[in-house]
């Protein structure tokens, strides 16, 4: 394989013909300027530009004529000028920022001083028309042909690398940019570690290929240690050229092992040393030396992130107390973030599910730590080491609306709430709107939207497509994690808040303390997801509270080599929630899991590729009471249909799955008025029916053709006299979903 290529391939683009004139499948650039310039200029407070003086008064929009006043020159200036003018005036407040770029040394903090209020909301607002820009990088200076000599520097290299002393650059930076965006470090080829003798802070590689591994001061390894749903990127302390043993700073999330479902699959190689520089675009930092290595893969100037967030509205936050005071009513809109940097794991870090995130860090270009009634509107981020936007700890009424959120190395929206506990103040948010995709390029594993310990949120009409794992995730704790003590969720438990839980304590004894609970998810796309890393999803609930609602979402083409993809699933222990109304159409492996009591009422799963499960899937893992599979349609135009997938027939050790939990039946769950339909075999339908009608149900469901208007073509509305309608499944309102158009939001 290919040392530049991933571990598993890269997929084909979207096909060139969805459900014309009913969903929107992109929301252009050209589209968001336009809505920017039709924004009416309205009389601002105070004005910011490039060209101003932080001397002046701020009042005017640019430099008087004989420069004795004009707007201020920076965001810091502004936000002092408004502190002030607060206390006289009680109505809203605008400042207006005008395009150009803005080069912050500091993380801009808006604190309970800067709040607005009921009243009186404080905006931050791009100048209609114009693209103001805040980044954090630094332009690396002075680089200069390298003449030397440089060990191990391969021969495709030599003459092409360019040198500069960075002694000067005050941070170190683990990511670099040029004008096109994230420039790639140096890179080795995939190797598997090898099967014993690792563990979470070492690593045994094949030996004889990395020679020079024990002098390289800056090499990491980037790993997916054991299973496929995580990449750890973890800095090299030490190496043995005999042992072939690496030793790393942080410990992996589980051991560095080979990948439990793909053995054969290289799951991990070295980044930031010289002997793997040789390709355009790739560069090695040696730290000791304060030497940055670069062959150029264009003209442009290279950028180094020098922050770890740009702007943060922080209110006060009282961690092991009940209560906070929220920082309120501001407003940022139409504003451009790009260049933090990409963060690291630290000893102390605690992990959110499977270490996807970490709690409460200061990893996103934006952050929000303990807000209310704040909003992000119109704003791009872009170009960046880890996420976009974080609202962490208190959280309550805050809005996340038609933000672009592209090309991030972590995740793109993530609301964090408190550990489970009795501290629940991460509520009744709203994440509308929003296009994001490319996210995860450095940490795979970052999902376009993260939900963890936060509920009564509504998620809605966000389209989100191009992402190495999952697209959506909904989460909070597994109800065994409680009792651990490690990085993963364990870190995060608020012990002096829950007391000592009594020997075999089970869900109910934790369902106070589980916080992502009335959660509404709707009208979203999701396409193109899972490119990269296996065992994962387009919308994922594990570990959240009871009474979340996944309605109403299109979720399309998850088509990936990978294996144990779900376009919609419930997992570990997840009760309570309702899936219902949704399109699920073109993914691989399987389209719907099930376990407990959960509910699957009302959805269209169609077209299914090569499924080693089946379109939908139940895994027993404790009563399924309560739980039904009512009035969905399952279709398929191939020769080859598993509808629901059922092992038992064919013995045990097929009932159940690796961890011995049994795989459920559609007997368990009270399941009726469905319909299952192969366009390429009507036999097959015909056979499911009589086979579920044996185990006593699916008694008023058929097997007959639910008259669409176009599935060829993905148009799954109902023609008139559709036996779907006759059925009372209810037709799906498509017009809804996806993004809405800025000019005219709803």
């Amino acid at each position: 394989m290919n040392k530049k290529t991933t571990c598993v391939a890269t997929l084909s683009a979207l096909l060139s013909i969805f459900l014309i004139t009913i969903f929107t499948a992109s929301c252009s650039e050209k589209n968001e300027q336009l809505s920017a310039k039709s924004s009416p200029i309205q009389k601002a407070d105070f004005h910011i530009s490039p060209s101003g003086s932080d001397t002046w008064s701020g009042t005017l929009p640019e430099p008087a004529a004989d420069k004795s006043d004009g707007p201020f020159a920076t965001l810091q200036r502004a936000k002092d000028a408004v502190r002030s003018l607060k206390e006289r005036k009680k109505s809203d407040i605008l400042v207006y920022i005008h395009g150009g770029t803005y080069q912050l040394s500091k993380t801009v903090v808006f604190n309970l001083s800067d709040s607005g209020s009921k009243d009186a909301t404080i905006t931050y607002a791009a100048y209609p028309g114009e693209t103001p820009i805040f980044t954090s990088a630094q332009i690396v200076r002075n680089l200069k042909p390298f003449t030397g000599k440089l060990k191990g520097l391969p021969k495709a290299a030599q003459g092409k690398i360019l040198v500069a002393d960075v002694s000067n650059i005050k941070e170190d930076f683990l990511t670099l940019y040029d004008d096109q965006g994230l420039l790639p470090r140096a890179r080795s080829a995939g190797f598997i570690t090898e099967k014993k003798g690792n563990g979470r802070d070492h690593f045994l590689y094949p030996k004889n290929q990395f020679k020079n591994l024990a002098r390289a001061t800056d090499a990491e390894i980037i790993v997916r240690p054991h299973h496929a749903w995580i990449v750890n990127i973890l800095p090299i302390t030490s190496a043995d050229a005999q042992t072939s043993r690496a030793q790393t700073s942080i410990e992996a999330t589980y051991s560095m092992n080979q990948l439990h479902f793909l053995p054969e699959t290289p799951n991990a190689w070295i980044e930031n040393i010289i002997d793997e520089l040789d390709q355009p675009g790739e560069w090695v930092l040696n730290t000791k030396e304060q030497k940055l290595y670069l062959w150029p893969r264009s003209q442009s100037d290279i950028f180094a992130p020098q922050l770890n967030e740009l702007i943060r509205i922080e209110g006060e936050i009282h961690l092991e107390e009940s209560t906070d005071t929220p920082a309120t009513h501001i407003q940022l809109s139409g504003l451009t973030f790009k260049h933090a940097k990409r963060y690291q794991l630290a000893k102390d870090d605690a992990g959110l599910q499977h270490d996807w995130d970490m709690f409460d860090k200061d990893n996103a270009l934006l952050r929000l730590r303990g807000t209310a009634h704040c909003t992000i509107d119109r704003c791009h981020f872009l170009h960046s080491g880890s996420g976009a936007i974080r609202v962490d700890l208190h959280g309550q009424e805050n809005t996340l609306s038609n933000n672009h959120i592209e090309h991030i190395g972590g995740g793109g929206i993530l609301l964090a709430g408190y550990g489970p506990g009795t501290k629940d103040v991460s509520k009744n948010n709203l994440i509308y709107n929003n296009r994001i995709h490319h996210v995860g390029e450095v940490y795979w594993h970052s999902p376009g939207i993260f939900i963890w310990q936060s509920g009564n949120n509504r998620i809605a009409n966000n389209l989100i497509h191009d992402t190495d794992y999952t697209g959506l995730i909904l989460s909070g704790c597994m109800t065994d994690f409680i009792a651990k003590k490690g990085r993963e969720l364990g870190r995060t438990v608020r012990r002096h808040e829950i007391g000592k839980l009594k020997k075999g304590y089970t869900h109910e004894d934790i369902h106070p303390y589980l916080h992502s609970h009335d959660n509404i998810i709707e009208y979203n796309e999701i396409h193109n997801v899972m490119k990269k890393l296996g065992d994962g999803n387009a919308i994922y609930v594990r570990g959240a509270g009871a009474n979340n609602i996944i309605r109403r979402n299109y979720i399309h083409h998850l088509i990936t080599p990978m294996i144990m993809q779900c376009a919609i699933r419930t997992d570990g222990g997840q009760r309570d929630t309702l899936i219902a109304e949704n399109l699920i159409y073109k993914c691989s492996s399987q389209g719907m899991m099930l376990k407990l009591n959960n509910r699957f009422e009302n959805n269209i799963i169609a077209d299914i590729i090569s499924p080693p499960r089946g379109y939908y899937l139940s895994v027993r893992e404790g009563p399924m009471t309560g739980a039904t599979i009512k009035r969905n349609i399952f279709y398929s135009s191939n020769e080859v249909s598993e509808y629901i997938s059922e092992l038992e027939a064919k013995g045990k050790a097929l009932n159940e799955d690796r961890r011995g939990r049994e795989l459920a039946r559609a007997k368990d769950a009270d399941t009726d008025r469905n319909i299952y339909f192969s366009k390429a075999n009507h036999q097959q339908g015909k056979d499911m029916l009589s086979k579920q009608r044996a185990d006593g149900v699916d008694i008023h469901s058929a097997a007959v053709d639910p008259l669409f208007v176009d599935p060829d073509h993905g148009d799954f509305r109902f023609q008139p006299g559709s036996p779907a309608i006759q059925m009372g499944i209810t037709p799906i309102d498509f017009s809804k979903i996806g993004l809405r158009d800025i000019t005219h939001a709803e």
